[in-house]
């Protein structure tokens, strides 16, 4: 109407995301209902066919459902917390604790407590892990890319932290205590932590069938200690 004041045309605000317990049940659901149609597979190829779609479907659960979660929530070099924004968290503890959410029977404590190499070799074998001393961070980050897409564990000096590579790019999430002390989401080739380490390693844990297996089936994973 003539002289009427006009309605307000603001978007709503974005709904609130869900409880992490429900992020956690979704996940569950989506393993076990691939781990149903693996074990009913009656050929190689459809094993194979439920395999590749379990590797993608933890991939998101690492990169996309849980590790995001975490964001900002405070680093402590005894941080333990199990809950994204509460308490604090070293950076051993969110990896094994990402992984644990995601779906993974990891000793969330024994595993935390070792070095990033050992983290990583509790996970997959030397097929699928790299080295690198004092290399530049391009040619790191290169050689992450050439790996392909993927959930990635990497191991620094003094620091471990999840990798992800997808078509956004690599990015290095990480408990960090460094400025500003939380559990950060970063562009790997514009990580100051990334590039100050001497030694880097990384595993590709997602392009291993015998974790995935072992998502998909329940198996528990022994932590390397030696």
């Amino acid at each position: 109407m003539p002289g009427s004041a006009r309605r307000d045309e603001r978007p709503a605000p974005p709904a609130p995301p869900p409880p992490y317990r429900q992020v956690l049940a979704n996940v569950r659901a989506r393993r076990d209902a691939l781990a149903g149609r693996y074990r009913a597979a009656a050929t190689r190829s459809e094993r194979r066919r439920v395999l590749n779609e379990a590797r993608q479907a933890l991939v998101r659960a690492i990169a996309r459902d849980i590790a995001p979660r975490w964001l900002g929530t405070p680093w402590a070099f005894h941080g333990t917390s199990q809950t994204p924004g509460e308490g604090a968290i070293a950076c051993g503890y969110f990896v094994s604790t990402v992984l644990r959410d995601a779906g993974l029977r990891v000793e969330r404590v024994r595993l935390a407590q070792q070095p990033a190499e050992r983290i990583i070799l509790s996970l997959t074998g030397e097929a699928h892990v790299r080295r690198f001393s004092n290399a530049p961070l391009e040619r790191f980050v290169a050689a992450v890319r050439s790996c392909g897409e993927g959930a990635y564990v990497v191991g620094l000096d003094y620091h471990v932290g999840l990798l992800t590579c997808g078509p956004e790019g690599v990015f290095f999430v990480h408990s960090q205590g460094v400025a500003p002390r939380e559990v950060v989401r970063e562009r790997a080739g514009e990580s100051p932590v990334l590039d100050a380490s001497r030694y880097r390693v990384f595993g590709r844990i997602t392009a291993d069938d015998a974790l995935i297996e072992a998502w998909l089936t329940g198996r528990a994973i022994r932590t390397r200690t030696g």
